[in-house]
């Protein structure tokens, strides 16, 4: 049984194909070629529903949005349609990056109206399916519209449910002014670590384990710190200011107190006392820890840690693929205190195999016990580069609604730590449908993260697998400059990486190139 999707008018095939996974979980959907558009009968007749059509279109005049959409079975048979107008106002007529959002906005309005008929369901998220959904809620903030008209609109337009707009709204006002001091001489950094002492059962990242590598992490350190040196003095140079630095991975701690010290100690270099807001060091796995390396990174100035546990049940680590212990946790956390860290963040995932509603309220009052500073609340997603894809049969994933009861115990705790929410992304095949949301103590949000999700500000990053992004106001958009994942090919291709950057250095402050 499959799902085709064809766009007569052409444009949006991707998040019509993202809005029509979310009706149907674990069916294939697919977008047809050109050749294959033109039948109305692509795939043959399965069991149950057999295989389905969706077809859509729209126009676009000068003061008008006209956009069509119809469900037709396996025989061509039309089951729901459905169309939609919406007239342009003026400041629309004026900005193609406004008529584009509204285009894609009628759209799948229309792909919403006859998959839900077909279905039934009403998806918590509406037809909000990207990566970041609070860009539609800034965006609504900035034509000025308020707090309850923003509500209105996310309800009534997108179709999100009371709950999850209201989240958008509060998680939007808390990180507004970080958002809002983006500029375009102001950029942050990400440094990244690709190696870790083990891989998770759904790790996705680009990192290696580091018992297979151990022989070239001191020559991929050479590697970052020459890439580091001769793009970051050519934007300082330039005038442009750091406001964020973070160093992630894999696991930056797992390198050896030398190696870390010899990355620390190389940026201190660069920055040369030029203060930044924020330093982060993920420190990930508590048993990478110890009171040298934490001291280390005092030292050096991080003012921001991550000390991830992931779940605090035991038998579920040993599951997953983690070799520290739910003590090594508690352990690494008080120490990290004693040494003077007073932004901590920790990370867990609602939905890990084995894990149900008892497990997420054991996790939650020991992490509720340490009162970290920062807590991210991940929801599983199962991505096709981690080994959980490959083994679903032994690990079968969490219900929908054992996964949303579990998120619900996670938000009567953070509600009782008192911590608000600071940023909120989503992911592909992620369990439930649901989200990922950071929580801070207020004054304690992480401007990096608030500023990566944003993408208004261009984020410059190091190392084997890091994408920079280069953000053009004018447009609206970014333009990613990835580095090359594999480890040996980043170190060997090294001049093609800085060379990538430093075409978009040269002409303007913020390290955009004006003519492009």
């Amino acid at each position: 049984m499959n799902v085709y999707i064809r766009v007569a008018s052409g444009g949006f095939e991707h998040e019509i194909w993202e809005l029509t996974r979310v009706f149907f979980p674990g069916w294939p959907v697919k977008v047809l070629d050109h050749a294959a558009a033109q039948s109305d009968n692509p795939g043959e007749k399965g069991e149950g529903y057999g295989d389905l059509l969706v077809v859509s279109e729209y126009t676009c005049s000068d003061f008008e949005i006209v956009a069509k959409s119809c469900l037709k079975d396996g025989s061509g048979k039309v089951l729901f349609k459905s169309q939609r107008s919406q007239k342009l106002d003026e400041s629309t007529r004026r900005s193609y990056l406004k008529q584009k959002r509204e285009i894609k906005k009628v759209l799948c309005q229309c792909v919403y109206d006859v998959l839900s008929a077909f279905t039934g369901k009403h998806p918590h998220w509406g037809i909000l399916t990207g990566v970041r959904p609070l860009k539609v809620v800034h965006h609504l903030m900035d034509e000025g519209l308020s707090d309850e008209e923003v509500l209105g609109a996310l309800k009534s337009e997108y179709y999100v449910r009371d709950d999850k707009a209201s989240l958008l709204i509060e998680t939007a006002r808390n990180q507004r002014d970080i958002v809002k001091s983006a500029s375009a001489d102001t950029v942050s950094l990400y440094i990244h670590i690709p190696f870790c002492t083990t891989r998770c059962l759904y790790c996705s990242f680009p990192s290696v384990v580091m018992d297979g590598c151990r022989e070239m992490v001191d020559a991929y350190i050479d590697s970052l710190v020459t890439e580091l040196k001769r793009v970051v003095s050519a934007l300082l140079r330039k005038g442009v200011t750091i406001q964020s630095l973070y160093i992630g991975g894999g696991t930056p701690t797992a390198l050896a107190y030398p190696q870390l010290e010899r990355l620390l100690s190389a940026v201190d270099l660069l920055l040369d006392g030029r203060p930044i807001s924020e330093y982060t060091v993920e420190c990930g796995r508590p048993d990478t820890l110890d009171i040298d390396k934490l001291s280390l990174l005092k030292a050096f100035g991080v003012n921001r840690i991550s000390i991830n546990p992931q779940t605090m049940n035991q038998e579920t680590l040993n599951e997953i693929g983690r070799r520290h212990t739910v003590e090594q946790v508690t352990s690494r956390f008080y120490m990290a205190r004693y040494v003077g860290f007073d932004c901590i963040n920790m990370d867990i995932i609602v939905g890990l195999p084995g894990e149900g509603v008892m497990h997420m309220e054991k996790t939650m009052e020991a992490i509720a016990a340490l009162q970290p500073d920062n807590l991210t609340v991940h929801t599983l997603a199962v991505k096709r580069a981690s080994r959980l894809k490959g083994s679903l049969d032994k690990y079968p994933l969490t219900s929908d609604d054992a996964a949303e009861k579990m998120l619900d115990v996670c938000q009567r705790w953070v509600k009782k730590m008192g911590l608000i929410p600071y940023y909120l992304y989503r992911q592909k095949y992620m369990v439930g449908n649901l989200e990922n949301v950071g929580y801070t103590k207020p004054g304690k949000a992480c401007i990096y993260n608030i500023q990566m999700m944003g993408e208004n500000q261009t984020i410059w990053a190091f190392g084997a697998g890091a994408v920079s992004k280069v953000y053009f106001a004018e447009r609206d958009c970014i333009q990613r400059v990835p580095n090359v994942k594999d480890v040996k090919e980043y170190m060997d291709r090294l001049d093609e990486m800085i060379e990538r950057k430093m075409r978009f250095i040269g002409h303007s402050k913020g390290g955009i190139e004006d003519d492009l």
